[in-house]
C-alpha cells in the first residue's frame, strides 16, 4: 500500500539564494529611491544684498577718480563637506546694494554644504568678507543680507546617495545580488 501523502519537495540551495538576492535586489532599489529622494535639495541661487553703500569695501578712496572701479569685485564661493570650493565666478565693479544674483548651472546637495564665502576679490588673495552656513532663511551678518534659493533635483538626490557610504553599500550587494542571481539561472 502506498502512502497518499506527497513527500515534501526540497528546494535547491541555488534556488533559496536566488530568491535572497532577489529580496536584496528589491530593497535596494527602494531604499535607493527613498534616500535619493530625501537628499535631493540642492542649491540653485545665491542672492547677496548689501545693507549699506557706505560700509561696501572699496579698491580705493581716492573723490572723483574712477568712482565705478573703485566698487568691489564681489565673488561667491560654496564650500562642500570634501572640502572643494564651488566658485561661482565674480561680479567686478558692482555694488551689491540692489542685490547681486548668483545661479548655479548644477545645483549643490544642501547637505554637503559647509559654508558659503562672500568675497572681495583681488588679484593676490581674495579677501573673506562673510562665511555662513546654509540657512533655509535670510541670514543678516555685519552689513549684507544673504539669501538661498533650492529646488529639488533626481540627479542632486542621485549623485549624493551614491556618494554616501550607505550608498556604496547598496550598490555593492545590489551587483553582488545580480551576479549569484544570474549564477543561479545558469546552473
Amino acid at each position: 500500500m502506498t502512502d497518499p501523502t506527497p513527500e515534501p519537495r526540497s528546494r535547491s540551495p541555488w534556488a533559496i539564494t536566488s530568491l535572497v538576492c532577489s529580496g536584496v535586489v528589491l530593497f535596494s532599489v527602494l531604499a535607493c529611491v527613498a534616500l535619493a529622494a530625501w537628499q535631493s535639495e540642492g542649491l540653485t541661487q545665491v542672492k547677496v544684498t548689501a545693507l549699506d553703500a557706505d560700509k561696501e569695501p572699496r579698491d580705493h578712496g581716492i573723490p572723483l577718480l574712477k568712482q565705478k572701479e573703485a566698487l568691489p569685485d564681489y565673488e561667491v564661493q560654496i564650500v562642500t563637506q570634501d572640502l572643494f570650493n564651488h566658485k561661482l565666478g565674480a561680479r567686478p565693479n558692482q555694488s551689491a546694494t540692489d542685490g547681486l544674483v548668483w545661479n548655479l548651472s548644477s545645483p549643490v546637495a544642501v547637505h554637503e554644504i559647509v559654508g558659503i564665502r562672500l568675497l572681495d576679490q583681488d588679484q593676490l588673495v581674495s579677501d573673506t568678507l562673510v562665511e555662513v552656513p546654509f540657512s533655509r532663511q535670510p541670514v543678516e551678518i555685519d552689513n549684507y543680507r544673504l539669501e538661498f534659493q533650492t529646488a529639488h533635483s533626481a540627479a542632486v538626490g542621485v549623485n549624493s546617495f551614491f556618494r554616501s557610504p550607505l550608498g556604496v553599500t547598496i550598490a555593492t550587494a545590489f551587483v553582488l545580488a545580480i551576479i549569484v542571481i544570474c549564477i543561479g539561472l545558469f546552473l
